[in-house]
């Protein structure tokens, strides 16, 4: 896979014929996973086109924007989907400000041919952009809303059910088991004081889940433990 920065709209490369899928992709969910299953059925090459920051931390002006997956951990799984481009546009105030008609140049400059989209899926300046509009330009395929247990597959949807604690919930509708990665931090050292030494875990602006006690399954240098994990209150010595 080949992984493509876009910081520049003046600046478009021009690819090999694609077939592309847009968003956020926050999670890259079962649902997320469809679109760019098709994409990859297509019989061009295959595409998601995605924003960093999120498009959300940016509209709302929220600082650490609260995230189930960074770019970083969202590359890692389209690589694993066997994508042909990740292509990542720099989402600030004047790429909000596209129009539908300037979003669209854009697509076309990157040699997209064909489109995969949610059935939902609006672009361009305060959303005025529908598949509709993209239909005119290029061939389009839309999917209808993904039902699991009768119940929408969405990122909010998904957070909704980690604050709730439903955790094997949202694991289903992930595809996979929620993780947070980070790196760990010197705290007060008061646990091992008493037999429990503890990993503070620097998370960063991961989404986490309700405030409670979790058996974990912790990664280290290729090699899994399982362990305990606290979220929220210090009780014992707080």
């Amino acid at each position: 896979m080949e992984t493509i920065r876009i910081n520049d709209f003046n600046n478009i490369p021009t690819l090999d014929s694609i077939c592309a899928t847009i968003g956020a992709f926050d999670g890259v969910h079962l649902g997320h996973q469809m679109l760019m299953k098709k994409c990859k059925n297509s019989n061009y090459k295959s595409a998601v086109i995605t924003f960093f920051p999120d498009p959300d931390s940016i509209l709302k002006q929220i600082d650490d924007y609260p995230l189930l997956m960074p770019i970083d951990k969202k590359e890692e799984i389209v690589k694993e989907l066997g994508i042909d481009y990740f292509i990542i546009f720099e989402f600030n105030k004047e790429f909000s400000n596209l129009s539908k008609d300037e979003f669209i140049n854009i697509l076309k400059k990157l040699n997209v041919k064909e489109l995969v989209f949610g059935y939902d899926f609006r672009f361009g300046n305060k959303g005025m952009g529908s598949i509709k509009d993209l239909e005119k330009v290029f061939k389009v395929e839309e999917i209808d809303k993904i039902l699991i247990d009768n119940v929408r597959v969405s990122s909010t949807y998904i957070k909704e059910l980690l604050s709730a604690g439903n955790i094997s919930l949202a694991n289903q509708l992930l595809g996979r088991e929620y993780k947070i990665t980070g790196n760990t931090f010197i705290g007060s050292q008061m646990g091992k004081t008493i037999g429990f030494p503890t990993a503070n875990i620097d998370y960063k602006n991961y989404y986490l889940p309700k405030n409670g006690v979790y058996l974990v399954r912790v990664n280290l240098d290729g090699n899994n433990y399982f362990g305990m994990t606290n979220i929220g209150h210090n009780p014992t010595f707080n």
